[in-house]
């Protein structure tokens, strides 16, 4: 276990500005930093994270903790190996628990799995001549680590027993099926392709059935640590080449994948048998915010390519779609060769002109009927662009949309805003008052504290009050409830660093004032209904005063 003091050490070192970005766009706002949270689907920036305080938190899911949680929420690893992750960023030696955690059992079982799938390719001519017909060389298949599970196989059982795995943690890890009450390997029949997550660990396998049995694709099923959702194929092999040249490519197969791979285009990775996620996009966003998707001509694959190409837009990616005829990249990679594929990535088109060409064939754009509902299909596009202020595609949209019916790029911008997409957006008048300065100082300025602490907190609200008794206690503010933690994340987006030291004079003359205004009211109120000579004489002489005191401290609340 890793003591206390070293776990403060990283977290009081690391940057979690500089972390979260690896991960997530952040600009600067006030004393913090937003943008668009990574633990869940929004158009609006909610996530905040606040250096000062050194923590993170989402106003939209709630999502909130130190740099620790964020990489273990992010990564889905453990408490001890986010902190490893971290410390190596900072030069601090975490040393991890020898004793395997259940992940690494997992991953361990796997890898000894794939050992022996690997011996049965070469020593199965069928599955062997399968991998040839589809133009893989010799040095390509191991290359690729490709395996294979023959009919009948109960190699899962039999790795499994040799590192004693017992049969209940075997099904647990879904590598297995029933037939006639018996355990037989779930990818028994197919070639087996390694899927590893992007540090290179297998985490699941893929099947590619070599006699026509259906499915044709099978995967792993899901597991605890194996999601479909953000495990993209080939990351492992493709993210140093993606961060190299800085845009990925993205297909829907593994032999697509690998075509590409093979054609010297490493910068490529594939989805498996899924939708392109927000949780693949997060990944692949610390890497490049450029993407060329290519996806399948069929009906299926333009499908997804609209829904991968909204996915990618709302997360403010610029995208380019590879236009393919009837047949998938890794038809084309055997058929025609490597420099025809790369052409097709070459001539890659935007993917407004590819969402005007596909929702032009969709409808009759000579009658009025057709144009309106054609116009209809960009609305949420539209949305999107002027969301994320990406003013420039935005435009580009405009005029792919003009060449296709008789409207201006005028009349277009009219008619969507008319529709509500572009929304008009009052100005909120969300000004931070004098008892948010006083706990904003408190948080950012420790030397000030001690003259904060002077400061009459009779004048303030509860909710003042109370943020301040838990930074005095030293209380983790993460630990408390939602309303609390999001009026502090809150403030500290609002209010910009400055002078600490004017903030503090300002402040402490205004509350001067609010503690005289106060006692002036309460004057006011017994001087109505004072019938005593004696009591109203004394009475208006302490307001006497009180207005002189005014008058001394002077100056009317002003903007700090």
């Amino acid at each position: 276990m890793t003591s206390k003091e070293i776990i403060e050490k990283i977290k009081r070192e690391i940057d979690i500005v500089e972390v979260i970005s690896r991960y997530v766009s952040l600009q600067k706002v006030g004393s913090s930093y937003r943008g668009l949270c990574p633990f869940h689907s929004e158009k609006t920036p909610s996530f905040h994270v606040s250096p000062t305080l050194k923590l993170y938190h989402c106003f939209g899911c709630g999502a909130s903790g130190d740099v620790i949680k964020f990489i273990q929420e992010i990564e889905h690893i453990s408490f001890q190996e986010a902190l490893h992750k971290l410390g190596q960023m900072v030069n601090i030696e975490v040393n991890l628990d020898t004793k395997q955690s259940a992940k690494e059992k997992y991953i361990d079982f796997l890898s000894k799995l794939h050992v022996e799938y690997k011996k049965q390719l070469r020593q199965n001519q069928k599955a062997m001549k399968y991998l040839l017909d589809r133009g893989f060389k010799e040095d390509e298949i191991d290359h690729f680590e490709f395996g294979y599970c023959p009919i009948g196989s109960k190699l899962v059982l039999q790795t499994a027993a040799k590192i004693s795995i017992p049969v209940s943690k075997v099904l647990q890890y879904g590598v297995v099926k029933t037939v006639a009450r018996e355990y037989l390997d779930l990818f028994e029949g197919r070639i087996v392709i390694p899927i590893r997550d992007e540090f290179g660990r297998i985490i699941a396998f893929g099947g590619r059935s070599i006699d026509n049995r259906e499915p044709k694709y099978l995967n792993s099923p899901e597991t605890n640590y194996f999601s479909k959702r953000s495990t993209l194929f080939l990351m492992d092999r493709a993210k140093k080449a993606i961060r190299s040249v800085n845009f990925a490519v993205i297909t829907e197969g593994y032999f697509d994948a690998m075509a590409f791979h093979r054609a010297g285009v490493t910068n490529a990775v594939a989805v498996l048998g899924t939708n392109l996620s927000k949780e693949h996009l997060t990944k692949l966003g610390t890497l490049t915010k450029n993407v060329i998707l290519c996806f399948d001509a069929d009906e299926a694959g333009q499908r997804a390519t609209l829904k991968s190409l909204k996915t990618l837009i709302d997360m403010s990616f610029d995208v380019a779609v590879a236009l393919f005829s009837e047949k998938d990249p890794d038809e084309v990679f055997r058929t025609e060769g490597a420099e025809i594929l790369k052409n097709i990535l070459k001539k890659a088109v935007s993917f407004e002109e590819y969402i005007v060409d596909f929702y032009s064939k969709s409808f009759d754009l000579s009658s009025a009927a057709g144009s309106e509902r054609f116009l209809d299909q960009f609305k949420t596009w539209v949305q999107s662009l002027l969301s994320t202020q990406r003013i420039q595609r935005y435009e580009n949209l405009l005029s792919m949309i003009s060449a296709k019916v008789k409207l201006s790029t005028t009349q277009l911008a009219n008619y969507y805003r008319g529709a509500g997409f572009q929304k008009e957006q009052s100005v909120k008048t969300n000004l931070p008052n004098d008892e948010d300065y006083v706990v904003y100082l408190y948080i950012t300025q420790e030397d000030l504290r001690n003259e904060l602490s002077k400061i009459d907190r009779s004048v303030m609200s509860d909710k003042a009050r109370r943020t301040l008794e838990i930074f005095e206690k030293g209380v983790d503010i993460s630990e408390q409830d939602e309303e609390t933690r999001k009026y502090v994340f809150d403030l500290m987006s609002r209010i910009p660093p400055g002078d600490s030291l004017k903030m503090l004079e300002d402040i402490k003359k205004r509350f001067a004032r609010k503690i005289i205004e106060k006692r002036l009211s309460q004057i006011d109120g017994k001087l109505a209904n004072c019938k005593n000579d004696e009591e109203r004489a004394l009475l208006l002489k302490e307001r006497l005063k009180l207005v002189s005191s005014m008058r001394t401290i002077g100056g009317e609340q002003s903007e700090t």
